[in-house]
């Protein structure tokens, strides 16, 4: 490989390749988040049901159901809830997500 003559840095495309190959890493490892967070989200509960299964859980009561799978913020966790169809209701001032138990 030639080097080129001048007073550029010679590693900048190593450093552009670097960078890249971080930022595909970290795409790979949210990707994964999102898939383990879906399965555990279909496994166990549907954003609809019957009024028998329906049961109430906060972000922070997920997030720790969630603990031993995989460590999520509460911003891309309720990001997700969202995207598939949950929504939130307020009891006494405090969110809760809706749900309903499979």
């Amino acid at each position: 490989m030639s080097k080129k003559i001048g007073f550029r840095s010679y590693y900048e495309n190593e450093k552009d390749e670097k960078e890249q190959e971080k930022q595909n890493e970290l795409e790979r490892i949210k990707a994964e988040q999102q898939k383990a967070i879906a399965n555990f989200l279909g496994q166990n509960y549907s954003p609809i049901g019957s009024t028998s299964a329906k049961c109430f859980k906060t972000t922070d009561e997920l997030i720790y159901d969630l603990s031993n799978i995989i460590s999520v913020r509460p911003t891309e966790l309720a990001k997700q809830l969202t995207d598939a169809g949950y929504h939130v209701e307020y009891l006494a001032g405090q969110p809760y997500w809706v749900m309903y138990e499979k």
